[in-house]
């Protein structure tokens, strides 16, 4: 029994076998949760990655996403004051993978606040109503019931049966 030694060429020959294929049969490049996994769970060294997927390492999101969980937030602030051009996305790969703990976890993205959950009419007559921009609307939509918003915009002869429509 024959044991190859550690290469750099080993290394990349381990990585293609458990690379990601297409239908088609191309290898793609890790995806943002791939890395995540491999930085957290896996415990993935750097050197194992194909030059493909150290391409596809966004430092940017892998803040982003690794923020999102209470226990690395204070290690990610700490990592992000110096991201940005100061450390390679090889040394913030490193330093997350000596630093993280060796578990598999589950953060819950939070999103913002998104103005398509409201149709435009709806915001636009309160607007009108309250004297006030769109972003102050949007929270005093969090506020109002459907009822109060449908009797403010029936108060500019709007037709209920309308307003039922944008509400939705």
């Amino acid at each position: 029994m024959s044991v190859e030694p550690y290469t750099q060429s080993s290394l990349l020959k381990s990585s293609l076998k458990v690379a990601k294929k297409s239908d088609d049969g191309v290898v793609k490049a890790k995806g943002l949760f791939d890395h995540l996994g491999g930085i957290t769970h896996l415990k993935t060294p750097w050197e194992s990655l194909s030059p493909m997927d150290k391409k596809s390492f966004e430092t940017y999101m892998v803040n982003r996403f690794l923020s999102m969980g209470a226990d690395n937030i204070e290690i990610v602030n700490i990592v992000n004051q110096y991201t940005n051009g100061q450390l390679t996305p090889r040394e913030v790969y490193k330093f997350y993978l000596d630093i993280l703990p060796k578990k598999k976890s589950f953060n819950k993205y939070i999103k913002g606040k998104s103005e398509d959950k409201w149709d435009k009419n709806v915001i636009q007559y309160l607007c009108k109503y309250y004297e006030v921009s769109s972003r102050e609307v949007l929270d005093y939509l969090d506020i109002l019931t459907k009822d109060e918003i449908k009797s403010i915009i029936v108060k500019y002869g709007v037709d209920p049966k309308e307003i039922d429509k944008w509400l939705k």
